[in-house]
């Protein structure tokens, strides 16, 4: 257990927690995982199809603080296709069907590849900023 929380991860977890919502953001998305209370509010400031700046609000396990604080370092500066991609590479990665981390960030977590029950700790505020970019 103890190689799951790794200074890599814990590093991530640490800058969620530093981020703050935006004041005046163009998307935002809350996501809820019920089956552990987690909670992810993401807020986006999106300028032609580019995510400018991203700001994160997590209520949950040190899982869920790193997973958005991947996706701040991650998805920012990336288009919606580019983080919809790097989802969809990284979800596939931490569920063992791809062969290789979509980004070396994310190869950081490695450990939670065989911990089926954390992933969706991990992917919450990726999914959450989906949703937020899915909103119009």
């Amino acid at each position: 257990m103890d190689a799951l929380y790794q200074k890599q991860i814990l590093d991530y977890a640490q800058k969620s927690r530093a981020s703050k919502p935006l004041d005046r953001p163009t998307h935002t998305a809350t996501l809820d995982n019920p089956t552990c209370g987690d909670r992810v509010e993401i807020s986006l400031e999106v300028s032609s199809q580019n995510v400018k700046k991203m700001g994160v609000a997590v209520r949950g396990c040190a899982l869920c603080e790193a997973g958005a604080g991947l996706a701040i370092e991650c998805f920012t500066g990336q288009t919606d296709q580019t983080i919809r991609q790097l989802t969809e590479a990284f979800s596939d990665w931490l569920t063992g069907h791809g062969a290789k981390a979509p980004t070396p960030q994310m190869e950081h977590f490695t450990p939670v590849q065989s911990i089926r029950n954390r992933h969706k700790c991990v992917l919450l505020a990726c999914h959450a900023t989906l949703k937020a970019l899915s909103a119009e």
